[in-house]
């Protein structure tokens, strides 16, 4: 699969011919979903979101599909997502697909500048009023959801200059309203869904759907499938694209319907 570039995504539900069609015709489906902007709406803290009974009733019934297989794959770290969806048969992975089955890579050389980047953040951004520091162990996440433009622009400062001397063994991923501080093992979602899809027979069709930066080298990578970015009109390496999470539990109503 060849990487797909840039470009203005069409509404999805605009082509739902051609795309019912690709479902029908596809002898297995490999549905990819984010879950914060995707699945949910995005809140002020992480820790505030909830999935709604309707959505998982709609993910029990594709992932209880001999036809499909569900993964959800999140910055989040695993246990966290397995624990607000908590649906059997769903392939849980976290921090951006680094983290499966409850486990992380095993050598991780990084660590310890992890833990570093981890003391420097607490005693600069984190002390700036709405700044926010959330430790996923081996990775560091920025929180300014709230904040003024101007501890804004101090805590993104204070972030450059303390990654700057971790570089190239750190490594900044943006995303809405959080700055992400993570190891260079952390490969991205875009590698995350290539491995899991090194075995899947030509005829397994990929759907990924996600609102993010960190969707878009999932984007790129799954080029001829159906990549999905959740969101109002901007340039994106996904084919379509929904406006916002119930658009996508419609989307995966109408999918119910096709496979099921």
């Amino acid at each position: 699969m060849g990487p797909r570039r840039s470009g203005r995504a069409r509404h999805l539900f605009d082509c739902w011919t051609a795309v019912r069609r690709r479902l029908r015709s596809a002898r297995r489906v490999a549905l990819f979903l984010d879950f914060d902007g995707t699945l949910v709406a995005l809140r002020c803290h992480p820790d505030q979101v909830r999935l709604e009974s309707s959505l998982r009733k709609l993910l029990h019934r594709l992932a209880g599909s001999r036809k499909v297989t569900v993964s959800v794959i999140s910055g989040r770290r695993r246990a966290d997502i397995q624990r607000r969806i908590n649906v059997p048969g769903v392939r849980y992975l976290g921090l951006y697909g680094w983290e499966t089955e409850g486990d992380l890579f095993q050598t991780c050389a990084s660590a310890g500048l992890v833990l570093r980047a981890r003391c420097l953040l607490r005693d600069g951004p984190g002390k700036l009023p709405s700044i926010w520091i959330e430790d996923k162990g081996l990775g560091l996440a920025v929180h300014y959801r709230g904040a003024a433009p101007g501890a804004v622009r101090r805590a993104r400062l204070m972030v450059g200059r303390i990654l700057g001397p971790l570089k190239p063994h750190l490594y900044l991923q943006r995303g809405k309203k959080v700055w992400e501080i993570l190891p260079r093992e952390i490969i991205g979602k875009g590698g995350a869904v290539q491995a899991l899809l090194a075995n899947a027979s030509r005829s397994t069709l990929p759907i990924y759907i996600g609102d993010d930066a960190s969707d878009e080298s999932a984007f790129a990578q799954l080029e001829p499938g159906v990549t999905v970015r959740v969101g109002p009109p901007r340039r994106s390496a996904a084919r379509y694209r929904l406006r916002d999470p119930q658009e996508v539990r419609r989307f995966l109503e109408r999918m119910v319907l096709e496979i099921t």
